[in-house]
């Protein structure tokens, strides 16, 4: 099937509604195979996005580790915000 398929109709407003529900169900299907054909195509990977892969390998960084993260976070709290905070997770 092409890409673009053309679909010819008088006038979709003076059709019955079998006539609109059967054009509509076909246009549905010659989108759904045209998206479908586009997706697989663009799954290649060009000769610059590989350079760029291939530049930017080594410059990834290590993940911070989240829990000393929150240990830093509340000990910049106070002790009565810190009370708030385990007052609102014991209602829960």
């Amino acid at each position: 099937m092409p890409l673009m398929n053309r679909i010819y109709c008088q006038s979709f407003l003076e059709m019955s509604y079998p006539e609109q529900a059967k054009l509509i169900d076909k246009i549905r299907s010659i989108r759904l195979v045209s998206l479908n054909e586009v997706k697989t195509a663009s799954t290649r990977v060009t000769k610059s996005a590989m350079k760029n892969i291939a530049k930017n390998k080594g410059k990834r960084k290590m993940m911070k580790d989240p829990a000393k993260k929150a240990k830093d976070a509340l000990a910049k709290l106070s002790p009565e915000q810190i009370a708030l905070i385990a007052k609102q997770f014991k209602g829960v």
